[in-house]
């Protein structure tokens, strides 16, 4: 028995020292301080007690503005014959106040060979791929992609009432940031400038054999992204559709199914002396409703579009977006008569680069909400990570302030 244990132990080590592999500790710090502020309209009756309008802001020193402060572990080994494994393990981190939230980032073990990769694990959406990468503020801080944002309270606020995010305590938009125990595949480099990610996950909900339509569908994800890119252009498409809720019997709400379907078309070209970008999106959130004797769905749509841009002036980088959302839905008025809402928002910016990998940073962005009461989950309040922007009941928000001024360090 000795002696086999010990065959195998040289066995590991010998195979351990043929192979190339590679392990690499990364990070970002990121922080800065931040400006808030969110005047509303009373939508209802004006009291001493309630005036005719109210304004929230606050000053924070905050974490994340530019790119999301970040800590983690990657690692490569070479398998041979092209075939290589690795892993991504990447915590996020608070360093305004040093805390790290109870959640991780991207968490996979990966194969990649000549074919490609396949990922399995916590990964990045093919959605918000499509606004992260299409937005000249990299979808984070107060210039933050406007469609990127509404995707995310879209995302929040389906999966709720299903019983908390799909993604874990705090961890971020359900099935719009990271989708949990995902299976990814991406093509290799080897292509034309032709690329796609196809993506999908288990929702890992129980099967009871004596329930209905067990098990539920609660949390399933399925989608890709595919696009085309060369030096100067960058084109793609990309198409998901996730299960926010899809109640079982008992029923304890009249709504009973949740799922939200996102198309975005994104393009960017750097001209050399500025780099444009563009998106158009639609999230679709389909809902049905257990009502006493008969059934009925709703379908709500929000339409959004962004332009933006880049112009890099030594090492400096003049950043500017404008995002517009227009909500809609065929569900019968309750308590308003219009049922529409927009939101449109201004960004600009500027970053400094100190060196590879030190940048500084200040941007302001301007929202401006119409029909915001309509809908107060998702495009009532500004998408802005913020206490200050706390919706008030019997207020409608109006319009919105927001500036960053930080530092980014990567290692």
């Amino acid at each position: 028995m000795k002696k086999t244990s010990v065959s195998l132990a040289l066995l590991a080590l010998g195979t351990c020292a043929c192979a190339q592999s590679s392990v690499t500790l990364f990070g970002i710090a990121d922080v800065g301080v931040s400006y808030y502020s969110l005047k509303s309209a009373n939508v209802g009756a004006v009291t001493p007690a309630r005036p005719q309008s109210l304004t929230l802001s606050q000053t924070a020193m905050s974490s994340g503005n530019w790119v999301p402060s970040r800590w983690g572990f990657r690692g490569t080994e070479d398998l041979g014959g092209g075939l290589s494994a690795g892993f991504w393990i990447e915590q996020s981190l608070n360093v305004d106040d040093g805390t790290q939230p109870l959640y991780s980032r991207r968490s996979t073990v990966s194969l990649t060979g000549r074919l490609g990769e396949i990922r399995l694990g916590r990964d990045l959406s093919p959605t918000f791929w499509s606004d992260t990468v299409t937005d000249p503020f990299l979808n984070s801080g107060v210039g933050a992609n406007l469609i990127g944002m509404v995707n995310a309270r879209l995302a929040v606020f389906t999966a709720l009432p299903g019983g908390g995010l799909l993604a874990g305590p705090a961890g971020g938009p359900a099935n719009y940031i990271y989708v949990n125990n995902a299976i990814n595949y991406f093509t290799p480099n080897s292509l034309g400038g032709f690329f796609a990610q196809l993506s999908m996950n288990f929702s890992e909900n129980p099967k009871v054999s004596s329930q209905p339509d067990s098990p539920s569908k609660r949390g399933q994800y399925y989608g890709g992204r595919a696009g085309w890119a060369n030096d100067k252009i960058d084109l793609a498409a990309s198409y998901v559709v996730s299960t926010a809720l899809d109640a079982q019997p008992p029923l304890t709400t009249p709504l009973t199914d949740t799922q939200i379907s996102t198309t975005n078309l994104t393009a960017t070209y750097d001209f050399g002396f500025m780099k444009l970008y563009g998106e158009l999106s639609r999230a679709t959130n389909d809902s049905r409703f257990a009502l006493p004797g008969a059934a009925a769905k709703s379908s709500a749509d929000y339409d959004g579009a962004m332009i933006g841009v880049t112009v890099p002036v030594g090492p400096t980088r003049i950043r500017s977006s404008y995002g517009y959302v227009k909500y809609s839905t065929d569900a019968p008025a309750l308590s308003v008569v219009n049922q529409d809402a927009s939101i449109s928002k201004f960004s600009l910016g500027l970053t400094y680069n100190l060196s590879k990998r030190t940048v500084l940073y200040a941007t302001g962005a301007w929202t401006r909400i119409r029909d915001g009461q309509n809908n107060p989950t998702v495009m009532g309040v500004p998408p802005q990570t913020s206490g200050a922007y706390a919706a008030v009941a019997g207020y409608a928000p109006r319009s919105a302030t927001g500036y960053d001024l930080g530092v980014a360090h990567s290692f």
